[in-house]
Formats: structure tokens, C-alpha cells, sequence
């Protein structure tokens, strides 16, 4: 009986409030207006959007296999642990020859479908996963390689939304993500050093590699990653061809400080913060300022079209 699978636990072993992240592979569409489509001719936009939305289900199924993976190497640290004992595999709800079968099932289905797409982007597959079997294995030990290591998973992301609508997008995208990321996993380790104490004991326990990051070292990190991710938007407001000439799109500038202004005092201040994606859809500020900058960015490319 302990083979039998219990579908919500493992839809719970999945994780999927963190699919949130594979949206990122739908950015370059976003910003191929002028490249792969224009306001003008939206013929295009539909297959762009199709190609993009598989290669999104793709990732689910790959972050899907590596959350499993993740779970089924610390299972038994898990079980000492007071919150992560109760996660799917660690506490028996997905046995383990179950989190197998469906790991493998997820791997093989995630790659298949981004070889179909683009051969490209069955190697941007396969890297992805490397990059998460040799975190999994004992980087995420090592501070600050660890969050190298899990912000490249944002870029990835969206380098293959790009691949799948087959467009180069302006390098400062690339940068902004970069930049952007690493505030955002920054904000994350801050965040749970803040709720975790002084104590080195309960920083071991949250995540070891945290007694390697002390809170004022941590909140430099975060001025110098919020200050590029600003400086690299502003440059890709100006320097990206497919924007409008008379810079224009520089008006959303405020729009995106808001939002990164924000999210740094939510990291000092809210419970959440340990996890980013949940701050990009509860808070109403956050979703406020990402919907007026879309919007805002949509009507100065009308007006300029």
C-alpha cells in the first residue's frame, strides 16, 4: 500500500505555486513587439504564443522533476528537520519508488517536448538540469556560487522563451534578468537570515550555507543587484532597437524602481519575503506596479506604433 499514489501529496512534491518562475519563458515574447510582431500585424502573435506557452509546460515538467530530486536526496536530513518532515516524500505521503517513476515520467516528457520545439532548447533542457543536479549534489553549500546557481535559472528561462519564438532580444534584457535575479534570490537569503535569528543553530537548521551570510554583507549585495537591475533597464529603454526613438518608454522607468523599492522593504519587513513568488502575487503594491508598467508600456507603444 505504500506505492500507492496519493495525487495531492505529490502534486504538493511537485510544487507548483513555484511554476510561477517558468512565466519568464513568456518575457521575450513580450519584448519581441517590433521584432517577431508589431501592434500592427498581431498574425504572428498567436503561434509565438503557442510555441512559448510549450516550452513554458516543458519547464513546469523539468523544475516538477528536479523539486523531486531535491526532496528525494535530503529526505532523510528532512526528517529532522521541524517544518520539512511534513514535505510529501520526507514524511512517507509519496513513497519512493513513486517520486521515481514520476520523476523520470517528467524528465523524459519535459526534454521530448523542447527537442520538438527546437533542438537548441532541448540543450538549454539538459543545462538547466545540470546546472540543478550539481546544486542539488553540494554547491548549495557554497555561499554565493549558491545563488549564482539558482538566479542562472531565471536567465535560462528566459534565454529559452527566446529560443522557442526563435528572436534575439536586445542584450539588456539579459542583463536586467541577470541583475534582477540575483536581487531576488539575495532578497530571499536576507530575508530568511532575518526570520531565522541570531542563533547559528537555527541558521543551520533554515539552510546551512546561511552562517556564511551575515545580514549587513547580504544588504550590500542587494544595493549593488537592485542598483544594475535599475541601470541595466534604463540602458534597454534607450539602447534597444525595436523601441520607440524618442525614448519614450523611459516614462517606466518610476514604474520599475516602485517595484524594486518595494520588494526590498518587504525583504526587511515582511514574513513572505522568504518566499519572492508569493510576494509577487499577494502583495498589492507589487501587483499594482508590475500591471501599470505593463499597461503603461502597452500605451506608449501604441502611441508610438
Amino acid at each position: 500500500m505504500r506505492n500507492v499514489v496519493n495525487p495531492a501529496a505529490l502534486l504538493q512534491a511537485l510544487r507548483p505555486r513555484q511554476w510561477l518562475k517558468n512565466g519568464l519563458v513568456f518575457l521575450p515574447l513580450v519584448f519581441a513587439i517590433n521584432l517577431a510582431w508589431s501592434l500592427n500585424n498581431l498574425e504572428p502573435v498567436g503561434g509565438l504564443l503557442l510555441r512559448a506557452t510549450a516550452a513554458a509546460v516543458a519547464f513546469c515538467a523539468l523544475s516538477g522533476a528536479v523539486y523531486l530530486l531535491n526532496d528525494l536526496m535530503d529526505r532523510s536530513a528532512d526528517r529532522h528537520h521541524p517544518t520539512k518532515r511534513l514535505r510529501p516524500i520526507a514524511s512517507g505521503a509519496v513513497s519512493l519508488p513513486v517520486a521515481l517513476v514520476v520523476m523520470a515520467v517528467l524528465l523524459t516528457a519535459g526534454l521530448f517536448l523542447m527537442v520538438w520545439l527546437d533542438f537548441l532548447l532541448g540543450v538549454i533542457g539538459l543545462l538547466y538540469l545540470a546546472i540543478n543536479l550539481v546544486y542539488s549534489l553540494g554547491v548549495k553549500r557554497l555561499a554565493l556560487v549558491d545563488v549564482l546557481l539558482v538566479a542562472s535559472g531565471y536567465v535560462i528561462r528566459t534565454v529559452a522563451g527566446a529560443v522557442a519564438i526563435g528572436v534575439a532580444p536586445s542584450p539588456w534584457i539579459y542583463t536586467t534578468m541577470a541583475a534582477a535575479a540575483l536581487f531576488i534570490v539575495l532578497g530571499k537569503r536576507y530575508a530568511e537570515v532575518r526570520l531565522a535569528g541570531e542563533n547559528p543553530a537555527n541558521l543551520i537548521a533554515q539552510r546551512p550555507v546561511l552562517r556564511h551570510y551575515p545580514a549587513p554583507f547580504v544588504g550590500q549585495l542587494l544595493t549593488i543587484t537592485a542598483t544594475a537591475a535599475l541601470v541595466s533597464y534604463i540602458l534597454y529603454t534607450v539602447e534597444a532597437v525595436n523601441l520607440p526613438e524618442n525614448n519614450a518608454m523611459l516614462l517606466t522607468i518610476p514604474l520599475v524602481a516602485f517595484g524594486l523599492f518595494r520588494f526590498l522593504y518587504l525583504v526587511h519587513s515582511s514574513d513572505d519575503a522568504e518566499s519572492p513568488e508569493l510576494l509577487l502575487v499577494r502583495d498589492l503594491p507589487v501587483v499594482l506596479s508590475i500591471i501599470a508598467w505593463i499597461g503603461a508600456s502597452a500605451l506608449i507603444l501604441l502611441l508610438n506604433s
